[in-house]
């Protein structure tokens, strides 16, 4: 991509150079502004952004930006959620945090993204054993430092294709938060790897869509954030509640705004980080309807086997691009989340019914073998 970057602008290449030396090119540059689209740069863009004098997300604030459990405090603090929850770092402290959380609870990374070695237990022994088991790492899965058991937050009985959470970018200047977009979520493939979503009219009803956006105005303000942030919610019986806050754009959030033809939420992104005015829109267009389906492996999935017949994909009404995330032979595994995805399907349809038809459409398709 840097041959690409150079022919835009100006490009500080950072691999393998101390921070103290970057910085002092990036001073010479007289940046206006900063801002990063990645869940792993985050804190380096902070550290850089308080050498540069450049406003971000506080320092101070990192960690409840960055780690689901310190979010957790936070929002307890805020009287925004109260989930119940507990940090295992060892196998020796799982029987406390069982005790604490109660069950069914869900096991997730303190430090994470891509629903990676995210699961919901039901009992003592499995919820031993999976934390066990990801904390050491063991069936050459990803290992973790620190997890999360979490109060399982049970969502309301939702018709398929449609998921029981939903998503909302904002942008935050200090005490002024905004909702940019709402990215209505498929259901979720086992055990909590995500199917992507559409936008920007949403299949739940306005008025709860409305109270999802103040909820994640509310949870973006009590962390402290400067720029954009991406919102995950969870729709309950009693009510929506807070999944987590991630200190960046949301995936495929610019896509689906850009598409469906509601906002430019990576505008936004870049004229708050220098500054400038931008314009929130508030009304939701009824259509079109854009949306980034995701295909995922089976749970059991270990490899891909074979790769046949993508045209089959690609000529289905209502689909304009299919990507293709796994060559035969690649190895597929849930704990590593979104990372295993198969392909991304790509389309605009025209209302909630033609995309429930599309997904159902896509999902029959033969085109992929595993082992």
């Amino acid at each position: 991509m840097i041959p690409v970057l150079e022919r835009l602008g100006s490009v500080v290449n950072a691999a393998g150079r101390p921070e103290s030396e970057v910085i002092e090119e990036l001073r010479g540059l007289r940046p206006a502004g900063i801002l990063t689209f990645s869940e792993f740069r985050i804190a380096d863009t902070a550290r850089l952004a308080a050498a540069l004098g450049l406003r971000y997300h506080p320092t101070a604030d990192l960690p409840a930006i960055t780690r689901k459990d310190r979010q957790r405090e936070r929002f307890a603090r805020a009287g925004i959620d109260g989930v119940r929850f507990r940090t295992v770092t060892a196998p020796e402290d799982v029987d406390d945090a069982i005790a604490h959380v109660g069950l069914p609870a869900i096991v997730k990374p303190v430090l994470g993204a891509s629903s990676r070695n995210t699961v919901a237990v039901s009992d003592a022994d499995e919820c031993r054993a999976m934390l066990t088991a990801v904390l050491e790492g063991r069936d050459d899965g990803p290992a973790e430092t620190a997890v999360m058991l979490e109060e399982l937050l049970i969502g309301r009985d939702t018709a398929a294709p449609w998921g029981d959470y939903i998503a909302v970018d904002c942008v935050a200047d200090g005490d002024d938060v905004r909702p940019v977009f709402v990215t209505s979520k498929f259901a979720l493939a086992p055990p909590f790897r995500e199917r992507g979503g559409y936008g920007g009219h949403s299949v739940v009803p306005e008025v709860e869509v409305q109270a999802v956006r103040d909820l994640a105005c509310r949870a973006v303000r009590a962390l402290n954030i400067h720029g954009v942030a991406d919102v995950e919610i969870k729709l309950t019986a009693e009510g929506p509640r807070v999944i987590e806050v991630n200190g960046r754009l949301g995936a495929w959030v610019d896509d689906l705004a850009v598409r469906s033809g509601t906002t430019d939420p990576a505008d936004i992104a870049v004229k708050a980080a220098l500054g400038r005015p931008y314009t929130v829109t508030a009304t939701v267009p009824e259509h079109p309807v854009a949306f980034h389906y995701l295909i995922v492996p089976p749970m059991g999935a270990r490899r891909v086997k074979a790769v046949h017949n993508v045209r089959a994909l690609r000529e289905l009404p209502h689909v304009d691009r299919v990507t293709v995330l796994a060559e035969p032979g690649e190895s597929v595994d849930w704990r590593i989340g979104s990372r295993s995805n198969a392909a991304a399907v790509i389309g605009t349809v025209a209302d909630h019914a033609e995309l429930a038809a599309t997904v159902a459409a896509i999902e029959d398709v033969d085109w992929i073998d595993y082992e």
